[in-house]
């Protein structure tokens, strides 16, 4: 007996399979988000930081994208900033200023930012410099 594509799958007819990788994407995206919030309030919350107040939701999200690909790139943004504040603001400026938003956003969430960013982001030479040191 010959099987038509629209059968459902004899191994799963039930679609547990699918189910099962859908909710590990939606888990795998509230980690990350959570992650984001807590690297957020951290960096908020430093001496040096930018002042939450005048902090605008886009800000904050291009703010978490540094923070996010220096990660990707092995170096600690708390570190950093602890031990090379100027750097940290010039990072952050760049990156406030940056016109690649979507392009950085897509890169970090496909893991391919570590690969690229030097494509695109304004931040690439002071990056290479901090990896460097």
């Amino acid at each position: 007996m010959a099987v038509s594509a629209e059968d459902p799958n004899l191994f799963d007819p039930f679609g547990i399979g699918n189910a099962t990788n859908e909710w590990c994407c939606l888990l795998k995206a509230a980690q990350e988000m959570r992650d984001s919030d807590q690297e957020m309030m951290e960096t908020l919350m430093e001496p040096d930081g930018p002042d939450p107040v005048t902090l605008s939701p886009e800000s904050a999200a291009k703010l978490r994208s540094i923070a996010k690909l220096m990660r990707s790139l092995d170096l600690d943004p708390v570190a950093v900033r602890t031990r090379h504040p100027e750097a940290m603001r010039q990072l952050e400026a760049a990156c406030l200023g940056c016109q690649n938003r979507s392009r950085c956003a897509r890169a970090l969430w496909a893991g391919t930012a570590a690969d690229t960013y030097r494509d695109f982001c304004p931040n690439a030479v002071r990056l290479d410099q901090l990896r460097n040191a």
